[in-house]
């Protein structure tokens, strides 16, 4: 699994960039917080709509960031970051 750490072109905002899953893998882009900045499942998911995804990032010592899926039964308690897909609030600065 490839994952990639990078910024927004236009906002300029840190971003996770990964292929999550093994059978048929979705390409997320979210928002890359601070490690320490909290992230509950419940808020999460009230803040996503019908077609967005909330990913579950844990952070182990000595290993990547990497996403996992969320689903109806995730944890209402769980510890880690739970994180949306990036929206862009810049416009952009030129035509094309």
């Amino acid at each position: 699994m490839s994952r990639d750490t990078t910024r927004c072109k236009q906002c300029r905002a840190p971003l996770l960039v990964q292929w999550v899953g093994h059978t048929a893998a979705l390409k997320a882009t979210v928002d890359l917080l601070p490690p320490d900045e909290p992230r509950l499942y419940g808020p999460a998911a009230q803040a996503s709509t019908p077609n967005d995804l909330v990913w579950c990032l844990p952070r182990q010592p000595f290993r990547a960031p990497r996403l996992r899926w969320t689903s109806r039964g995730h944890p209402p308690d769980c510890p880690h970051q739970h994180l949306l897909t990036h929206r862009c609030t810049t416009e952009p600065t030129t035509l094309f």
